[in-house]
């Protein structure tokens, strides 16, 4: 019999008993790594072992050896080992110190990146943002990402505030410099299965980069966190504010030099589905309202870049820049995000 099949009868067997941790618990996994307590349909690594067509007795045993606890809602509970930061190593806050935005700090937002493309002609440019979120992978939206023929991505720069500076150094005392920033090529781009380039209300517009090599971390150089607890990924952030960072188009039309930041109230979706239901565009509950005051939104350029949610002293990704109205910061037109909420599970099981 295919140990597959055996794996199913251990996973029924320990679906009918009651014991262990429960729903995000803190846990360690058969080899000693620290993790959470979730279920199985949540663990990108243990699924993997799942969908194979045959399973080693040895797989079968780790996984046997990975339950944890139950859950009245999820069932059955594994060891997940921790692949992405959890607080304090993720979303660290800023101090006191976009359209409508204001600079950042030279260490603010220190998970924004950039993702610079090659054209034919060799010139490149920067066009689109992304946010840190382990030592190896970058996540945007999968527009950027998409096909062109005239233009490829190609290295993604952490680090960065003043794309006109070699150095950055603080523009007050002149004294605070940051460390160059850093450019790593880019191994795989991973887009998200259900995103349609042609469709354009932008569903599924997601998609990971796994970076060429691991990056060091440092004050300028670190991820934010995800909602990866249950309690994050259901929470109702209708009314709340969160901080849109990049480098898009700002009033004087053209894109800005320095980082900057905005802060923007999330809207109920229903609220802006009329007005976009008038252009052909129909959302989903995997998107967020975003904004629609006149004067402050994310812009062009700012495509792929973090929507972020400050919960006690860390920051929380909850949305990726998707698409808006073509002119931005015109009232009543918020711009539409991915909601990173929905895609924690994806984010997850896609990350080697």
């Amino acid at each position: 019999m295919k140990e597959n099949k055996w794996l199913l009868l251990v996973l029924i067997w320990f679906g009918t008993v009651t014991f262990g941790a429960g729903l995000d618990a803190s846990c360690v996994n058969p080899d000693g790594l620290p993790g959470r307590c979730i279920s199985i349909r949540n663990c990108g690594p243990l699924m993997k072992i799942y969908k194979k067509s045959i399973i080693t007795p040895l797989e079968s045993k780790f996984i046997e050896n990975s339950r944890c606890g139950m859950s009245a809602e999820k069932g059955a509970l594994v060891c997940c080992a921790a692949i992405l930061p959890q607080p304090p190593n993720c979303g660290a806050e800023m101090g006191d110190r976009i359209y409508g935005g204001q600079k950042t700090g030279l260490d603010d937002f220190p998970w924004l990146a950039l993702i610079n493309y090659r054209y034919e002609n060799d010139n490149t440019e920067f066009l689109c943002g992304a946010s840190l979120i382990n030592s190896r992978y970058v996540v945007t939206a999968a527009h950027c990402l998409a096909d062109h023929a005239h233009k490829k991505p190609f290295s993604v720069r952490l680090g960065e505030w003043d794309i006109d500076q070699v150095i950055d150094c603080d523009v007050d005392d002149g004294k605070t410099c940051a460390n160059a920033p850093l450019d790593v090529g880019i191994e795989k781009i991973i887009t998200h299965e259900g995103y349609d380039p042609h469709d354009d209300s932008s569903h599924n517009d997601i998609a990971l980069i796994r970076l060429s090599r691991d990056v060091q971390m440092s004050a300028y150089i670190s991820p934010v966190c995800l909602p990866v607890k249950e309690s994050q990924r259901t929470r109702n952030i209708v009314g709340k504010k969160a901080y849109v960072v990049g480098w898009g188009r700002t009033e004087s039309g053209a894109n800005s030099n320095v980082k900057l930041k905005v802060q923007l109230e999330v809207k109920d979706l229903r609220s802006c589905s009329n007005v976009y239901e008038l252009e052909g565009i129909f959302l989903r509950d995997t998107q967020l309202c975003v904004g629609g005051m006149r004067g402050q939104d994310s812009c062009t350029g700012d495509s792929g870049s973090p929507l972020t949610k400050l919960d006690k002293a860390n920051h929380y990704l909850y949305g990726i820049v998707s698409f808006g109205s073509s002119k931005c910061g015109v009232k009543g037109f918020p711009g539409i995000y991915t909601a990173v909420s929905k895609y924690v599970d994806w984010i997850e099981s896609n990350l080697e």
